[in-house]
């Protein structure tokens, strides 16, 4: 329920589009310090759009392991989720 609600959130503001999360950046590109996570400002660098308390509450959702960052995997899940979500919404 925190995901959906949370990619209901993205959404919203332009983050989980069927284009991005198909097409869009690879985790790669986001990282920009090349540690091998996403934090909240890096995530932020790429959607201006969003607020931080937005992003921090999309991290969460995602972050399985609680570190306040995304690894690959975790990037790669909610990957996923908002191509699903999308596809279910009709917009692909």
């Amino acid at each position: 329920m925190k995901k959906l609600a949370t990619i209901s959130t993205i959404t919203a503001f332009a983050l989980a589009p069927a284009a991005f999360a198909a097409q869009g950046p690879n985790f790669a590109e986001l990282d920009a310090n090349s540690d091998g996570f996403l934090s909240v400002s890096e995530i932020l660098a790429v959607t201006p759009q969003a607020t931080e308390e937005q992003i921090e509450g999309f991290v969460s959702a995602y972050d399985a392991d609680n570190d306040n960052k995304l690894s690959e995997s975790e990037f790669e899940t909610w990957k996923a989720d908002a191509a699903k979500a999308a596809q279910q919404n009709g917009n692909q």
